[in-house]
């Protein structure tokens, strides 16, 4: 299948697969001006993925102690923002 039909077919962006081919994760064909993407590769490529403990597990979603419960979102917003204002939010929690 050409490239952005491999796209489409696994959910990845075509620099992700230009990638992905670089590193001999996934196999193409040159025929004249047009690469193939074997679908069997991109098969290969997914189920190698589901293996994995990252394909199986995701991080949570901690809520700041600082948020407030009220509003539609429970969002606050201000005007002004620095750049200093994210610094002290941890985006994971750390074990």
């Amino acid at each position: 299948m050409r490239v952005p039909d491999a796209c489409r077919f696994t959910g990845i962006s075509r620099s992700s697969l230009y990638l992905l081919i670089a590193r001999g994760e996934v196999e193409i064909v040159k025929m004249g001006a047009a690469t193939l993407v074997l679908t069997e590769s991109l098969r290969d490529l997914i189920e190698r993925q589901r293996g994995t403990s990252t394909s199986r597990t995701a991080a949570p979603i901690r809520r700041r102690s600082n948020q407030s419960e009220g509003g539609k979102s429970g969002r606050r917003f201000r005007s002004g923002r620095g750049a200093g204002d994210f610094a002290s939010t941890p985006l994971f929690d750390r074990e």
